[in-house]
C-alpha cells in the first residue's frame, strides 16, 4: 500500500506494481537479445567488412551484454515485486536498490543508442542493408523504450512526494496535538494547491472567471480532504475495489443483507418513516414505461453525433451524411456552437425522428454551470420538450463535482447540489430570457412542458423541474440515470408526482454521494488490511473475470499464502492502515452530521437485468420495480457499476420493458418474487 520511496521521494507506485511493466520489459529485451545474436552470428564477416566495422562490433558486444544484464535485472524485479502482501512491504525493501541498479545500467544504453543512431544513419553506406536495417530498429527500439519510461515517470510523480515535507501520510502519533493540527493544516493547504493545479492542467482551455475560480477552489478543497490521510496508489485502489467486490458477492449470496432475484443490496434495513409526508405516494399514471423509453430517445439526442455513432457503429455515420446540412440549409430554429455541418443537430433530428421545423432552439454553448441542452415540439404526445445534455466534457465534470449544497428556496429546509443547481438557473435564464418556451407553446397550443435528460443532465432537468414548478403546474419531469448526491430527501419526495427517476442495475451515479464515497473508502481498506494474497494476484483474478465473467472459487481475502514478514513492518503498517480506516470512518460520521445527505429526485425506478447466465448472443430480460430514495445509499462493486450508466444501456432496457407493455410496481416487504419479463 504505501507508495515507492526512492530518489528521496514518495511516488504514487508501489513496490508491488512493478509485475507486468517488468515482465514486459523483459519479454521485449529478450526478443530484442534473441535479434541481436542471431544478426550477429549469422552476419559477422558483413559486419566486419563495414565501413568502422570495428566501431559496429563494440556496438553489438556492448549491447548483447547491456541486455543481458538489463534482463537478468528485470527478472530479479519481477521476483522482489511479487514478494510480501498490499501493505507488508517488508519483503520488497531491496526493489529500491534494484531500481537503483537499473538506472545506472540506463546511462551506458543511452550511450550505446547513441552510437547505433550515428553509425546505422550516417556511417553505414558500404553494409548489407539487412545489418544496417537491423541496428536501425534496434536503436528506434531504444529511443521508443526511453520515451516510454520518461512518459512512465512523469504519470508517477508525485508533487507531494519529498521526504523532507510532513503530510498527513508521514505525521508521527509522537507529535503534539497543536503541532500535528498545525503540519496537518499546512498539508492539506499543500494538498490542496496541487489538486487545483491538476484540475487546471486538465481543463486548460477554460477561462479564469470567478465563477470557474470559485469551482477549482472547492473541487481542490475536496479531492485533498478525500486524500488527506492515505498513502495509496492507483492499483492499490483497484486491488481494493476488487476486494469489496468479492465481499459484496459473498453477503448477497450468504443471505448476509436483504437481496434476492430482482433486488439490491442496500446500506441499511430501511428506517421507519419520520412522519406522514414520508409516505410512499404511488406513480402518477403517466409514469409508463412507454412514455420512459418515448422521452429517453431525447435525453440521447442530446449527447450529438459522439453517441449516435457509438450507438450506430456500423449504420452511424451513413445515417448521420443523409442528415447534416450547412447553418444557411437548416429551417428549424436558432442553433448555437454546433460545428459546420449541423452534426449535433443531424444527431438529435435522427434520434428523435422530428421534423426540423419542431427544433426549435439548439444550444450546444458549454462552460463550467453551463451545459448543453435543446427545445423541440413532440406533435405525437403533444408536448414541448427541455433535453439537457449529460457529462461529455471536463467542464462538465467540474460541474458535477462542485457537490456542495445549497439551499433550494421553493422548498423549506431543503438543499441541492450546488453545480448541478447552477446548471439548472442557467437553462432556466435562457428559456424565460431569450422567450424560447413562449414562443414554443405559440406554436404548439395547449402542449404540455417536458423536461428530460440523462446523468448530469438528468439532475439539471430535476432542478429544472423544481424551478418552473410554479409557473406550469403540469410540468413533467424523466431524470434517466440521476446523480445521486443530488437533493436532500425532503425536497426528493416533494418531487414525486412531478418527477420521474430511472435507474438501471448496479449503476453507481445515482448512488454517489460525499457519504457513500466516505463509505466505501472505509470498505476498500478494510479490505486490503484482511488480504493476505499479492496485489499481481488480486488484479489478474479481478481482470480473468472481468473478461470471462466466471466466479472466482478461493476468497481473496482469506488467502492463506505463507509469507514471510518482519513483525515490526506488519506493525507499523497495520497501526497506519487502522488509523486510515477510523480516520475514514469519522470522516463519514461527521458529514452525516455536518452535510445534508442528499439522494436522486422523485419516484424512482429501478431496472434490474435478469437471467444474468445467458448466452452472449442472447437479448437480456429486464424487469423493474418502484424503489425509495433511501434505497441508493450503497456503491456496489462491479463491472456493471460503469455499462449501466451508458445511455445506450438504459435506452434499450426501457426498450424491451416498452415492448412488453411492463407495467412496474412496488413490492411489499415479504411478497414472493414478480414474473420475469
Amino acid at each position: 500500500m504505501p507508495g515507492l520511496i526512492a530518489f528521496q521521494r514518495r511516488w504514487g507506485i508501489g513496490s508491488d506494481d512493478f509485475v507486468f511493466p517488468a515482465l514486459l520489459e523483459l519479454f521485449l529485451r529478450l526478443v530484442w537479445l534473441a535479434a541481436i545474436s542471431i544478426v550477429y552470428s549469422v552476419h559477422s564477416d558483413a559486419i566486419f567488412h563495414c565501413s568502422d566495422g570495428h566501431l559496429l562490433q563494440v556496438y553489438y558486444i556492448g549491447v548483447l551484454v547491456l541486455l543481458t544484464v538489463s534482463s537478468v535485472l528485470c527478472a530479479f524485479i519481477v521476483f522482489v515485486s511479487t514478494r510480501g502482501t498490499i501493505m507488508i512491504t517488508a519483503p520488497r525493501k531491496n526493489l529500491a536498490k534494484l531500481l537503483y541498479l537499473k538506472l545506472l545500467i540506463t546511462l551506458p544504453e543511452l550511450v550505446w543508442n547513441i552510437l547505433g543512431t550515428y553509425w546505422s544513419f550516417l556511417e553505414s553506406s558500404n553494409c548489407q542493408e539487412f545489418v544496417v536495417r537491423t541496428v536501425q530498429g534496434a536503436v528506434i527500439t531504444g529511443w521508443v523504450l526511453g520515451v516510454l519510461i520518461i512518459i512512465g515517470i512523469a504519470i508517477v510523480f508525485d508533487p507531494l512526494g519529498k521526504i523532507n515535507k510532513v503530510h498527513p501520510r508521514t505525521l508521527s502519533s509522537d507529535l503534539q496535538s497543536n503541532e500535528r493540527s498545525q503540519f496537518l493544516e499546512g498539508a492539506l493547504s499543500t494538498a490542496k494547491q496541487a489538486w487545483e493545479k491538476r484540475c487546471r492542467l486538465l481543463c486548460c482551455c477554460v477561462l479564469g472567471d470567478e465563477q470557474s475560480k470559485d469551482a477549482f477552489d472547492e473541487i481542490s478543497k475536496l479531492l485533498a480532504d478525500f486524500f488527506q490521510d492515505l498513502d495509496l496508489v492507483p492499483t492499490d485502489i483497484a486491488a481494493g475495489l476488487i476486494l469489496v467486490q468479492k465481499d459484496q458477492e459473498k453477503l448477497s449470496s450468504t443471505g448476509g443483507r436483504s437481496y434476492n432475484t430482482f433486488t439490491e443490496l442496500t446500506t441499511n434495513v430501511k428506517q421507519p418513516l419520520a412522519n406522514p409526508t414520508d409516505a410512499p405516494l404511488g406513480p402518477a399514471p403517466w409514469m409508463t414505461t412507454t412514455n420512459m423509453y418515448h422521452y429517453m430517445n431525447y435525453a440521447v439526442g442530446s449527447y450529438g453525433w459522439p453517441m449516435f455513432m457509438f450507438s450506430h457503429l456500423a449504420t452511424g455515420l451513413c445515417r448521420l451524411c443523409g442528415a447534416c446540412r450547412c447553418q444557411v440549409c437548416f429551417v428549424g430554429g436558432e442553433v448555437i456552437d454546433d460545428n459546420c455541418c449541423q452534426c449535433h443537430t443531424a444527431a438529435i433530428r435522427r434520434q428523435t425522428r422530428i421534423r426540423d421545423t419542431d427544433l426549435l432552439y439548439v444550444s450546444f454553448h458549454n462552460k463550467i454551470f453551463q451545459i448543453p441542452f435543446y427545445v423541440a415540439i413532440d406533435r405525437a404526445q403533444k408536448t414541448v420538450v427541455v433535453s439537457v445534455r449529460g457529462t461529455l466534457s471536463l467542464k462538465d465534470a467540474v460541474t458535477d463535482m462542485s457537490a456542495e449544497s445549497d439551499p433550494l428556496e421553493m422548498i423549506q429546509d431543503a438543499k441541492g447540489h450546488r453545480g448541478i443547481l447552477q446548471a439548472a438557473k442557467y437553462i432556466k435564464e435562457q428559456l424565460l430570457g431569450k422567450g424560447i418556451l413562449e414562443a414554443a407553446f405559440q406554436q404548439a397550443q395547449g402542449a404540455g412542458l417536458v423536461i428530460c435528460g440523462h446523468s448530469l443532465g438528468a439532475g439539471a432537468a430535476a432542478f429544472l423541474a423544481l424551478l418552473l414548478k410554479s409557473e406550469f403546474p403540469d410540468i413533467r419531469c424523466f431524470a434517466f440515470s440521476p446523480p445521486g448526491g443530488l437533493m436532500s430527501y425532503n425536497a426528493s419526495v416533494y418531487c414525486r408526482d412531478f418527477i420521474c427517476s430511472v435507474i438501471l442495475g448496479k449503476d453507481f451515479i445515482p448512488r454517489l454521494g460525499l457519504v457513500s464515497m466516505e463509505d466505501l473508502k472505509a470498505k476498500t481498506l478494510q479490505c486490503i488490511a484482511n488480504s493476505k494474497t499479492p496485489k499481481y494476484r488480486i488484479l489478474v483474478r479481478g481482470v480473468w473475470q472481468l473478461f470471462c465473467s466466471c466466479k472466482e472459487d478461493s476468497q481473496l481475502t482469506d488467502n492463506d499464502t505463507n509469507i514471510l514478514l518482519n513483525g515490526d513492518e506488519v506493525n507499523r503498517s497495520q497501526v497506519s492502515l487502522q488509523n486510515a480506516i477510523q480516520n475514514t470512518i469519522q470522516a463519514r460520521e461527521q458529514y452525516k452530521i455536518t452535510h445534508t445527505p442528499l439522494y436522486p429526485p422523485g419516484q424512482i425506478l429501478h431496472i434490474q437485468e435478469v437471467d444474468t447466465d445467458r448466452g452472449c448472443f442472447e437479448e437480456p430480460s429486464y424487469f423493474a420495480e418502484w424503489k425509495d430514495a433511501k434505497d441508493f445509499t450503497e456503491i456496489l462493486v462491479c463491472p456493471e457499476m460503469v455499462t449501466d450508466h451508458m445511455p445506450d444501456r438504459v435506452l434499450k432496457s426501457l426498450k424491451h420493458l416498452s415492448a412488453k407493455n411492463f407495467t412496474p410496481r412496488s413490492r411489499k416487504p415479504g411478497s414472493p418474487d414478480d414474473t420475469q419479463v
